[in-house]
């Protein structure tokens, strides 16, 4: 309530509050510093017997994987995703309407060798590299190798045949001389092994900075999801925990005993006796997740910690843990979780849109005349995620997708960072801008 005291009676009431409010802290040991407050809410007792999923880096490893091209800035956002084995076509939409939000930190990917990138990948990825202290969407890539087998588990493969082949990750961990080692997992799906390479990556950031992790080959970004979000901006709240988003599907569509792939997920990884109370419950997708860095990285330790536990080695089984750490109690009185929020299908800043295929989008209200996906409220989602399940949508944005690679059809038209700023602020205009004067006189 703004210019409260212009109302005779708010005026009146609100003094007489302020007046209380003056007595009870006229004695200045009742005001607390934010440290004793803290203590109070987290007290020493219970922070000590917070539990901690163990490091994915076994036997005094480490995480040695590093970028192949771009780098961390450790102070900013970012938006970790798997995109192996893609055209151009599904990274432009996915990295072009990410930038036209005016988002500026970090996209981290994992791609296939460079080797074996299709046409104009590297060249289109490398535009995005910034400098340091450069400003803007930054692209970070790592090249991760893999060894893949056959059913049989001995014969080696080539790729990992859209995540359904077991492969395990090379170069990922090294000892104290940084050489590599053995990867200490079992082979696994990559959907499943990428929360390791999350993991690793999360490592590069602020306790504080936010991470999303989210699947590029069907989210499209309409609002920058970052500019909303609960961040600790006067350091007053408790520095070693933070903040989890998850995200639903429709839960009037489908529940996780409703759906066949998501119950057989649990089942298979934890058995039907454990998972069946869940089974009213609704879907949380494991492909659109949002939190602080403190948070994520404990959450990743419990994610890898399920394949440790369960051996689930079918592709989906990620979704399965996902599920169970959160319905099962597995993310409380985690140390850095301090919170989960999971926001309802069309609520938050992702809108998961897999299982609303019984209807139209537009029928329902979820897409507006200018082909903008909606929350239920009417607002813009900020990333519509699995776009491609409603028919209109899909041919909507392929052919935005189809008109960005016309664009980028020709190779000089992908320019170094250094003649982009050229373009967008030649010399001839640099010279000839205005600058106020400083307010420091003489």
């Amino acid at each position: 309530a703004h210019q409260w005291d212009r109302d005779h009676e708010l005026n009146k009431h609100l003094k007489e509050v302020r007046k209380s409010l003056e007595e009870k802290l006229s004695n200045k040991s009742d005001i607390k510093t934010p440290a004793e407050l803290r203590s109070e809410h987290h007290p020493a007792s219970i922070l000590e017997h917070q539990n901690m999923y163990p490091s994915p880096a076994k036997d005094g490893s480490h995480p040695i994987v590093e970028p192949t091209f771009g780098q961390h800035r450790s102070h900013v956002d970012a938006v970790f995703a798997l995109a192996e084995g893609y055209d151009l076509k599904i990274y432009v939409l996915f990295i072009e309407s990410l930038k036209d939000t005016g988002f500026s930190g970090d996209l981290v990917l994992s791609v296939s060798a460079l080797d074996q990138l299709k046409p104009g990948v590297e060249a289109y990825l490398r535009s995005y590299v910034k400098e340091e202290g450069e400003e803007g969407l930054n692209v970070v890539a790592y090249t991760v190798s893999w060894t893949c087998y056959e059913r049989d588990g001995v014969t080696e493969a080539k790729g990992a045949n859209e995540g359904v082949r077991k492969c395990q990750l090379n170069g990922m961990y090294g000892d104290e001389n940084n050489d590599p080692v053995d990867d200490p997992f079992e082979p696994r799906p990559v959907a499943t092994a990428r929360y390791e390479l999350y993991w690793a990556w999360s490592l590069r950031y602020d306790d504080h900075s936010w991470l999303m992790l989210i699947d590029s080959r069907d989210a499209y970004f309409q609002l920058n999801p970052f500019a909303y979000l609960e961040r600790d901006v006067n350091g007053s709240g408790d520095k070693s925990d933070g903040v989890l988003y998850f995200f639903e599907e429709n839960a009037e569509a489908s529940t996780i005993g409703q759906s066949t792939f998501n119950s057989k997920w649990l089942k298979e990884a934890y058995g039907q006796s454990a998972v069946e109370p869940f089974f009213d419950k609704p879907i949380i997708c494991s492909g659109s997740t949002m939190g602080e860095k403190v948070a994520i990285e404990s959450y990743l330790r419990g994610m890898v910690a399920q394949f440790e536990k369960t051996k689930c080695k079918a592709k989906g089984c990620d979704q399965g843990f996902h599920n169970y750490l959160y319905y099962s109690g597995g993310l409380q009185n985690v140390k850095g979780i301090r919170e989960v929020k999971v926001f309802e299908q069309g609520t938050g800043t992702i809108n998961n849109l897999g299982v609303l295929r019984s209807k139209p989008l537009s029928e329902r209200g979820l897409l507006d005349e200018n082909m903008n996906v909606l929350n239920w409220d009417k607002s813009i989602s900020p990333v519509a995620h699995q776009w491609d399940r409603d028919h209109e949508l899909n041919k909507h944005l392929k052919e935005v997708r189809k008109s960005l690679e016309e664009k980028l059809s020709n190779k000089s038209d992908i320019k170094t960072p250094a003649e982009l700023r050229s373009e967008h602020h030649p010399a001839s205009i640099l010279e000839h801008q205005n600058m106020y004067p400083s307010p420091a006189k003489d």
